[in-house]
């Protein structure tokens, strides 16, 4: 009966923490690169000679926004996809010690890569499947596949990860479900921190965060 009524008492708890949303935007100094997502399996069929190749596009599917702090709880929005043939984005990351997952939401058959990474296997992964990746501390680790060699992209293990979010084309990222608190809002790319600031999560109150400027660098 004791037991019952802690339960009770920390789900009550637990619930009656807010969950905010937090929003901002990040300028790229980095050359234009190519589209992944422009059409359908874009990629897939430049690859495979069905499309010519496109031109440059202002794109940010290699940069990811994360939140790092003390939260305890499930990283938030860190799940990740092929999609058009690549990585959306190219640049993931996982909480030290936890799995990271990658769906497989193309009409083919991925099999992904992860250079480095101890006990890992390549499998395949059909449509619709998920691929769960341990992720150790140290990286981070360079991704591919096996099948397709134009993908591309990078995986950072971080101990305090708390979100997640993907950046779009004009620059916007946007994370939900974010306990109140204090956090460093950082901007990867590739193997790089391109950006990072503090910030303060307020309850019943959406953060909009100033304007980050990704600094220029190597992949």
């Amino acid at each position: 009966m004791l037991a019952a009524v802690v339960t009770a008492a920390v789900l009550m708890a637990y619930s009656a923490v807010s969950a905010e949303t937090v929003e901002g935007s990040v300028r790229s100094t980095r050359a234009l690169k190519k589209d992944s997502t422009s059409g359908k399996d874009y990629y897939w069929k430049v690859w495979n000679g069905a499309l010519p190749e496109q031109g440059a596009t202002a794109t940010n599917d290699d940069l990811l926004a994360v939140l790092t702090g003390k939260f305890t709880g499930p990283p938030i929005g860190c799940t990740f996809s092929f999609r058009g043939g690549a990585l959306d984005p190219s640049t993931i990351a996982a909480r030290s010690g936890t799995t990271v997952r990658v769906e497989n939401r193309d009409a083919f058959t991925h099999e992904l890569s992860v250079d480095g990474l101890p006990g890992f296997t390549p499998l395949e992964s059909g449509p619709g499947t998920v691929r769960a990746i341990p992720v150790p501390a140290g990286g981070p680790w360079r991704l591919g596949d096996l099948y397709y060699g134009h993908v591309d992209g990078y995986l950072h293990s971080i101990r305090e990860l708390v979100a997640c979010a993907a950046v779009s084309s004009s620059g916007k990222f946007r994370f939900e479900n974010v306990p109140p608190g204090p956090y460093s809002l950082r901007i990867l790319r590739g193997t790089e921190q391109v950006a990072i600031r503090r910030v303060t999560v307020r309850a019943k109150k959406t953060l909009q965060v100033d304007a980050l400027t990704a600094k220029s660098g190597r992949k």
